[in-house]
């Protein structure tokens, strides 16, 4: 089991954990956001080891996650819902209306299981998904 937390960082914090997920054999360049630095992003850490990151570009309201990844070791031991948890709440408290997500359809099952609804498909391997937010997630004695 591991002992793991979330914070928010810097972009480059989240470079190498996103280049070993989407892009092994690639540049990091093709891992990185044209607004990387205006965006937010947060890490999971497992002592000083970043296990998960995500990245959200805000527009408005809406917010879309650019980049979620989680460690192949660490992966189905809810570092990845703990993410999607943390940037909820942080969205929330600049009253954000969406969340959105572009994922491959082989995560489905992750993403409906968080309360995403699919409202698109690009091709055949990738889907968009909407999470209208509400303020669920505040704690009961905060407004």
């Amino acid at each position: 089991m591991i002992d793991w937390y979330i914070e928010q960082v810097f972009a480059a914090r989240t470079w190498k954990l996103r280049k070993e997920v989407f892009a092994l054999e690639g540049k990091l360049a093709e891992v990185m956001l044209e607004g990387d630095f205006e965006a937010t992003h947060f890490a999971a850490y497992d002592g000083n080891e970043v296990v998960g990151v995500l990245s959200l570009i805000s527009s408005g309201d809406t917010y879309t996650i650019h980049f979620l990844a989680v460690a192949p070791h660490v992966r189905l031991k809810g570092v990845g819902t703990a993410l999607l948890k943390h940037a909820r709440l942080f969205i929330d408290t600049f009253s954000g209306k969406m969340l959105q997500a572009e994922a491959p359809s082989a995560q489905q099952h992750f993403w409906e299981s968080n309360g995403f609804v699919p409202i698109k498909q690009k091709e055949e391997l990738m889907i968009t998904y909407s999470l209208p937010l509400t303020n669920d997630l505040m704690p009961e004695n905060e407004p």
